[in-house]
């Protein structure tokens, strides 16, 4: 998270508070992939139907950064391209000022306009409990990174009047947003990817876990063993959905024995705030197997009786039971007692 900065520069949108309708925008002004071109979403597309506002200590202001790289995958926004944010909302508390700003997170925070604050502002006047409507347009300055995104934020020091406290925000529907996956012809969807770690991660270190607690690891304790490897790229630009199986191999070799190694699928990205469980457990299953810990049932078992300097092979398939927002990472872990000697280890891709 960043602080929203003032730039000084020439005002490249137009900004409309409160506004009655909106048109629908699934399809684009012009041919899909030829540029300049225009885009509009809406805010509720990005990720939640309920907007949490919390406090950015680079700010320091509250903020939050819905997402719509998923809807751009196929044809990605660039500079000179005209690009709409509406939005139809409810606040649990009054806002004099709410500025928004399009923005990658990815690999680095980059703001994509080049606008001051003034031209910033999505809404004002807000009052808690009463719906209200509002849009706001940017011309890029600059192509997008690993993702598209818009950051929304009250509070910086240099508005006034400040407010002060998190902010709830409940979305209604206000139009359809650009979706250049119906626009692009895709490939056929496939729903059975095979994932060789070894091809993505050559070295994988199964390091020392502690756990978080009040936003903090507890470097005092520790919760396990665990390495969360990030394999996207093995999906294309096409991240698997819901009823998928994510096939996965591994040829390998740990310099210790472990007696079991556990995975799970999760979205370690920034859009997915971080953490987003993309398995469920099957707590009949733990139930019948007399294992205490869901987590720990045969589900998610993906290798057993690994030997220290002994090539093994992973043959385990995984449901994808939660739609990733924009990463696929395989969390492998094992717990205290599991590796001889106890401790991390590092598992190497074997070149036969």
């Amino acid at each position: 998270m960043k602080k929203l900065v003032s730039l000084s520069a020439i005002a490249v949108a137009l900004c409309g508070i409160l506004l009655s309708g909106c048109a629908s925008s699934g399809k684009s002004s012009g041919p899909v992939s030829v540029h300049p071109r225009d885009y509009t979403f809406d805010v509720i597309d990005g990720g939640s139907e309920v907007l949490n506002l919390v406090f950015n200590s680079y700010g320091p202001n509250y903020q939050v950064v819905p997402d719509f790289t998923a809807l751009v995958k196929k044809d990605k926004p660039q500079k000179g391209d005209t690009v709409t944010f509406k939005m139809k909302a409810t606040s649990d508390v009054d806002l004099p000022l709410l500025l928004a700003y399009p923005c990658s997170t990815s690999p680095s925070w980059t703001p994509l306009d080049n606008q001051v604050n003034d031209e910033r502002v999505l809404a004002e006047n807000v009052k808690a409990g009463e719906a209200f409507e509002c849009e706001i347009t940017f011309v890029l300055t600059g192509n997008m990174g690993g993702n598209f995104a818009l950051c929304m934020q009250y509070d910086n020091p240099e508005q006034d009047p400040k407010t002060g406290g998190p902010c709830v925000l409940t979305l209604e529907r206000i139009c359809e947003s650009t979706d250049t996956t119906k626009e692009v012809p895709a490939t056929p969807h496939n729903p059975n990817v095979t994932v060789q770690i070894e091809k993505y991660s050559a070295l994988t270190e199964i390091a020392t876990n502690h756990p978080w607690v009040n936003g903090a690891q507890d470097m005092s304790v520790i919760a396990n063993y665990q390495a969360n490897p990030d394999f996207t790229a093995a999906f294309g630009d096409d991240l698997p959905i819901v009823g998928d199986n994510v096939h996965i191999t591994w040829h390998a070799v740990s310099d210790v024995d472990i007696s079991k190694i556990y995975c799970r699928l999760v979205d370690c990205s920034s859009a997915a705030n971080w953490w987003k469980e993309l398995n469920h457990t099957d707590e009949e299953l733990a139930a019948a197997e007399g294992v205490e810990d869901p987590w720990h049932s045969s589900k998610f078992v993906m290798i057993e009786n690994i030997k220290a300097g002994e090539v093994f092979d992973v043959d385990f398939n995984l449901p994808v039971e939660e739609k990733p927002v924009q990463q696929v990472n395989f969390c492998m872990w094992y717990e205290i007692g599991d590796a001889n000697p106890d401790g991390p280890a590092l598992i190497k891709f074997v070149r036969d």
